[in-house]
């Protein structure tokens, strides 16, 4: 097996920037934030700044329509029916059922908000779906205690809505919010020492995992928890950059568990590909196996583009997506409109009652990096 290096050296100036951090640390409780391709010093900053914001809504008016109709049926949807979406307070309840639907939709609920504040009604939506799952004492399943998928999902969801809605939270909510990531960020940085995410590349559980540790970092580092956070980032840089080194050998696009869970897989791992090109400068837009993962999106579609083949995982549809991760090879690798047009079919014709169908969760799970990306 050849041996690639590409990313491997910002992973090694990001470990001795680490070390540096964590022998300031005590000097200088507040230093500059330094991270390689910009400097933030507000919210929001994980996706886009606040100097974007006005040109987000310009295009939720125009060029994004579709996907902000999609956007706002998702939020009118948890207006109509808080009952039913919202977390519950009783973590008794909360940790009773497999839950990765509370992070999930709180993303899309967030979004809306950034695209259309003058919606108070959904802005105290989210914030009470916020302090809801703030009040839990732990984001896992009462009776799975060792899969930290859950957590993973609230932790993203959580953790990019205070992103999103920073300005539009009081004080103790900001610090409350903040303890909240920081713990479950410890959680998932402790257990990847012991947990198979950790050293088993490429399985579906690890990208979902890292995304969701590496997005808590990203925004406690902008909060000032610098020397944890930065150790925590150096883990999910550390594994997520030898998956796709291994990744490099997979010459046709595709993903060993198939379709359905490769959705799942290749979600997390297209926002690990944004996130560090954004904040730390490490480009994989250029990965040989990106280049080639339209092809196995386009060629497991079967005819009607509402059903795909079952390889692996004995399903017959996508989990999560497809439709942000055709975006963002449109966006960032192929540039030729085939993405966005495959995404448009697909949407267009999906399998709206019966078997097949997705969960409302995974629906609306990544229609914010959708938007963003198309």
């Amino acid at each position: 097996m050849r041996t690639y290096t590409r990313g491997a050296p910002t992973v090694f100036f990001l470990c001795l920037v680490c070390c540096i951090v964590s022998c300031k640390a005590d000097k200088n409780p507040n230093p500059v934030i330094p991270f390689l391709n910009a400097n933030y010093d507000s919210h929001p900053m994980l996706y886009f700044s606040n100097q974007d914001i006005e040109d987000l809504r310009l295009k939720a008016e125009s060029t994004h329509q579709h996907i902000t109709i999609r956007i706002t049926q998702a939020a009118h949807t948890m207006l109509a029916n808080p009952g039913e979406y919202l977390p519950p307070w009783d973590p008794e309840d909360f940790s009773a059922r497999w839950n990765e639907i509370y992070g999930n939709n709180l993303g899309a609920l967030a979004m809306f908000c950034i695209l259309f504040p003058e919606n108070t009604k959904a802005l105290d939506l989210a914030k009470e779906y916020m302090e809801r799952m703030a009040a839990q004492p732990s984001w896992l399943v009462k009776d799975a205690p060792w899969d930290e998928v859950p957590l993973a999902h609230s932790l993203v969801g959580f953790a990019t809505a205070y992103d999103f809605l920073y300005s539009y939270l009081n004080k103790t909510q900001q610090e409350k919010f903040l303890e909240v990531i920081a713990n479950a960020s410890g959680y998932m940085y402790e257990t990847s020492f012991r947990r198979g995410w950790g050293f088993q590349y490429l399985h579906n559980h690890q990208p979902t995992n890292c995304m969701a540790l590496l997005t808590g970092s990203l925004v406690l580092m902008n909060q000032g928890y610098l020397q944890e956070a930065y150790f925590w980032t150096k883990q999910v840089l550390t594994i997520m950059e030898k998956s796709l080194v291994i990744l490099r050998e997979v010459t046709d696009g595709s993903l060993y568990e198939g379709v359905a869970y490769g959705s799942y897989t290749s979600r997390s791992f297209f926002q690990y590909m944004f996130i560090v090109q954004r904040h730390f400068g490490i480009n994989h837009f250029n990965h040989p196996w990106l280049k080639q993962h339209f092809a196995f999106l386009y060629r497991t579609v079967l005819p009607g583009f509402q059903r795909t083949v079952a390889i692996a995982d004995s399903n017959y549809n996508w989990f999560y997506g497809p439709e942000s991760q055709l975006v963002f090879l449109d966006k960032f690798v192929m540039r030729n409109g085939s993405g966005n047009w495959l995404a448009e079919q697909i949407q267009r014709n999906r399998i709206m009652d019966g078997p097949g169908t997705p969960a409302k969760g995974q629906r609306w799970c990544t229609l914010h990096t959708e938007f963003l990306w198309s």
